[in-house]
């Protein structure tokens, strides 16, 4: 037996693990981290495995040219066994992804989560955010049916009225002035390749702040001691848990509800009107506002100074206050945005969705 440990030990020391595995025994978090109200963290951990998975499993599958990528994406969801179900949780988990993360940027919202020393985990996190949807943007194009093509025309359109970068980023990203091979072959690289490492690197980064400057205090207990719990077994043991089973809903879900796959993409059929997806619902509305030479408001000005403000907002608010009733101020603003923003999409929905019923 010591012969056998030893040997492990100094496999480990050879390969220079040793101390990142008694730093893996040693670190703890605080007991309030095991509470529910705070797994959203770990669920977006959960999703983005779920989602890497059942993405390598399609690459096997699909071939990035317009002639064949419908058919390998339909010959993946209903020849190969279980097909349906992977590519159902690669659908729906994205979905899923969007919600926490707007669920998990609220809560550290409420709870001052963003308040020093804690600034640059909020901006991390905000990072980490305005990546997945360019997940979104370059995935949909991937199956070449009508409403993904369609849908990146759009985008690119919008894309396009970005004062002096927007022309250069559609062309880049097509690779000439239409959507065809070149694009399809980029939206392909740049969704299992190069995104996958910036997201990776990205949550790495924000991992790493967050150890150094760790969990933002639950609501209303900022003053309360806070007891600390090993990582290794607790939260190791609750993350398997919870990826079991969100594996086994989202496989579910997707036996019973299999991920829409239109009609193969038609480049000729420009009479095809695509429905927004329900997070952009209110950019596409400020854009059916904004018209002609305003676009840029839409597409530029109101987006970007959004995030501007997401992003400074740690900057911003320097007050030492923690709870949300004595934030009053930040609370208010934060609160018309969210109703602005609502009311854009709901506005949206009735536009694009109920009025196509009739």
């Amino acid at each position: 037996m010591d012969r056998t440990g030893n040997s492990s030990e100094t496999l480990l020391e050879r390969l220079g693990l040793d101390c990142v595995a008694t730093r893996l025994r040693e670190f703890e978090v605080p007991s309030d981290g095991l509470t529910w109200s705070r797994f959203f963290g770990s669920m977006l951990l959960v999703l983005v495995v779920l989602l890497f998975l059942s993405g390598a499993v399609l690459a096997f599958y699909y071939s990035p040219a317009p002639g064949v990528a419908y058919d390998s994406v339909d010959y993946a969801q209903f020849n190969i066994p279980f097909g349906d179900v992977v590519r159902g949780i690669h659908y729906y988990a994205w979905n899923l992804l969007l919600i926490v993360m707007g669920l998990h940027l609220v809560r550290a919202f409420l709870v001052g989560g963003y308040k020093p020393p804690r600034e640059f985990v909020w901006v991390s996190g905000v990072v980490v955010l305005l990546v997945v949807p360019a997940f979104i943007i370059t995935g949909d194009l991937l199956p070449w049916d009508q409403k993904g093509y369609w849908s990146t025309q759009v985008r690119n359109s919008i894309m396009a009225s970005v004062p002096v970068l927007g022309d250069l980023l559609v062309r880049m990203l097509q690779g000439g002035p239409r959507t065809g091979i070149v694009a399809l072959t980029r939206f392909y690289v740049l969704h299992t390749i190069i995104l996958p490492g910036l997201l990776i690197f990205l949550i790495g980064a924000h991992l790493h702040v967050l150890n150094q400057r760790g969990l933002s205090s639950p609501l209303g207990g900022e003053n309360i001691p806070r007891k600390r719990v090993p990582f290794i077994p607790n939260m190791i043991n609750r993350w398997l848990v919870l990826f079991i089973v969100m594996t086994v809903v989202l496989g579910l879900v997707s036996w019973y509800w299999p991920a829409p796959l239109g009609d193969p993409a038609d480049p000729t059929d420009s009479t095809y009107v695509p429905k927004p997806e329900w997070w952009v619902l209110s950019l596409n509305q400020l854009v059916a506002i904004f018209k002609g030479p305003l676009t840029v408001i839409a597409t530029a000005i109101i987006p970007g100074g959004l995030v501007a403000l997401i992003m400074a907002l740690p900057f911003i608010d320097r007050s030492p206050e923690l709870h949300p009733a004595r934030r009053k101020k930040t609370m208010l603003i934060a609160a018309v945005i969210a109703l602005l923003l609502l009311g854009l999409s709901v506005m949206g929905y009735v536009e694009h969705h109920l009025t196509g019923l009739e």
